[in-house]
């Protein structure tokens, strides 16, 4: 699933959706900041128009912060000058969304969730006994090598032993092989977060639902956040208070935590360390 489309079903379970709306405001021929009243502004959402005609190019003819709703506009408008905006805005920004969807799949890789990498192709070279496993790796269970040393051949087990040292993230051969070959390695590998909307979220579609319930409950906390530091003021005019918020989220860290407990993958079976009893000590 894309990430802009979990970010989407998010807003919609957990009541942001983008709300919309035209701002506008007057120049005075000298101020060039014009705040929109409405913010954050959701990414992608928005132009802006100065005395009528085109929208203008951002970076270009304005700068908009997007937390704050600031335009600060290039050329300072004259007196009576409109800056228009029409824009999106909620709760929090896709980037604020995309943090939190991190943060849980980081939560999963911390509970032991992993993706499975089977059969990866791997270098073996002369001499050579130590290598680096992929950098994501966090367990190496098996490894293979060519019975005719190149990608053609049938891959069996060395006639080595082989180990995978996990705190140095490294294959080590038991004795140095006197020539090169192909090989393959399996693997397991942390589950990747993501740096863009428009990349695939890096978990299996059962896990959806415990990426959906953490972030859920990093959104209602950040909420409850904003409200105390605003005193009495809420969510929305009153939809929420703090101590509502902080149930919510509480409520969804404990369904994570038993809905993670039921699916977290089961390792495959090792056949990597000492598999030959005559083929030399790792």
């Amino acid at each position: 699933m894309l990430i802009s489309t979990l970010i989407a079903q998010l807003r919609r379970e957990y009541s942001d959706e983008p709300k919309s709306v035209i701002v506008s405001r007057q120049g005075n021929g000298s101020i060039n900041v014009f705040n929109t009243g409405k913010f954050p502004v959701v990414e992608s959402s928005y132009q802006v128009y100065i005395s009528g005609g085109a929208a203008k190019t951002e970076n270009v003819h304005y700068y908009f912060d997007l937390d704050n709703g600031d335009i600060t506009t290039v050329a300072t408008p004259g007196n009576g000058i409109e800056v228009k905006a029409s824009l999106k805005y909620a709760e929090w920004r896709d980037k604020n969304w995309m943090e939190a969807i991190a943060q849980s799949i980081e939560t999963l890789n911390a509970r032991g969730f992993f993706r499975q990498i089977i059969r990866s192709s791997f270098n073996v070279s002369a001499n050579v006994q130590s290598y680096s496993a992929p950098s994501a790796c966090v367990d190496l269970y098996e490894f293979l090598v060519s019975d005719n040393y190149t990608v053609s051949g049938n891959f069996k087990k060395p006639q080595y032993n082989t180990s995978y040292q996990q705190d140095a993230n490294k294959l080590v051969l038991g004795n140095k092989p006197s020539v090169a070959n192909k090989a393959v390695i399996s693997y397991l590998r942390n589950l990747q977060t993501p740096s863009a909307t428009t990349m695939s979220a890096d978990i299996l579609s059962d896990w959806n639902e415990l990426v959906k319930k953490k972030a859920g409950a990093i959104f209602y906390r950040s909420l409850a956040g904003k409200i105390a530091k605003q005193g009495n003021a809420s969510v929305d005019e009153g939809h929420f208070s703090f101590t509502n918020l902080r149930t919510m989220a509480n409520d969804l860290d404990a369904e994570f935590e038993r809905l993670a407990a039921r699916k977290k993958p089961t390792r495959p079976t090792k056949d990597i360390q000492f598999q030959n009893p005559n083929g030399g000590v790792a």
